[in-house]
């Protein structure tokens, strides 16, 4: 009897901790959504950066490989480059690369643009030979970054910290597309706040949803559900996107489902953790 009694009191004991222990959560979805929507990763975000660059530099035109000959003019061989921006003024020879080479490509690249640098360090415009002499480099990320113009130093300083935004362009989902989309009724939903993206190249994206009472395993179901879709949808399209989707976070937040879709799912959980009100 008195082991019967023990057990007892012990099952008790282990619901009433069970249920001291669930987080009391309360989130403003409005300043979430900002917040969110503007997270900047550690990723370098070039076109951030070119922007940046633009409006300090006059007469930057940006170059193509389909008009320009990379390898009569930098001597690089745009098959070692992954991702690119370059941008030059002709006439006086301000530019900007910012070059993301294959992996193992790096010291070709570069190789080939010390090369080039050195040779502009002998031009016979004076001004154009300073320029190269004290053009700016570095390394970010994975970017090799070459500045040349009059205050290169400078303006290098001011793109350090384009960081690349976590999910791109977003739209809010409403509740009409939460119906049509996730399959979920407003009904069973106390509030939520859900994002997809709007470039068909993306795959990023972040659900917070709130389900009345006694809804949670349906509402989860519906979510894993469009889920399941997703990772079809990109395992034959972007292999790089499926593979975000593939490794999405799901987590329980009080009363909150949460999935993210990012590169970086441990920092968004992390800057919804910060936002509870309780």
């Amino acid at each position: 009897m008195k082991k019967i009694v023990l057990c007892l009191t012990l099952i008790m004991a282990a619901i009433v901790l069970t249920a001291c222990g669930k987080e009391n959560v309360s989130l403003n979805l409005k300043d979430l959504s900002s917040k969110l929507d503007n997270l900047k990763g550690e990723e370098f975000d070039r076109f951030t950066a070119a922007n940046i660059i633009n409006e300090k530099i006059e007469g930057l035109k940006e170059i193509y490989d389909y008009e320009y000959d990379f390898k009569e003019n930098f001597g690089l061989n745009s098959e070692d480059i992954e991702f690119y921006t370059i941008a030059m003024n002709e006439e006086n020879m301000d530019m900007y690369l910012f070059l993301q080479p294959l992996k193992d490509k790096k010291e070709d690249v570069k190789n080939a643009l010390d090369n080039y640098f050195s040779k502009l360090e002998k031009n016979e415009n004076q001004e154009i030979a300073n320029k190269a002499k004290n053009k700016s480099y570095t390394q970010i990320g994975s970017y090799l970054i070459y500045i040349m113009t009059d205050n290169s130093a400078d303006i290098l300083n001011s793109i350090k910290d384009s960081k690349e935004n976590i999910f791109g362009a977003l739209m809010e989902v409403n509740d009409e597309t939460l119906e049509s989309q996730f399959n979920i009724n407003k009904s069973d939903v106390k509030e939520y706040l859900i994002k997809v993206p709007m470039m068909i190249t993306s795959s990023n994206s972040y659900i917070i949803i709130k389900p009345v009472d006694g809804k949670k395993d349906e509402v989860k179901e519906k979510i894993d559900e469009y889920m399941t879709k997703l990772e079809k949808q990109w395992e034959t399209y972007l292999p790089e996107q499926y593979e975000l989707v593939k490794n999405r976070l799901e987590k329980e937040y009080g009363d909150y489902l949460i999935y993210i879709v990012s590169s970086n799912n441990d920092l968004v959980f992390e800057t919804i953790k910060a936002n509870n009100l309780s």
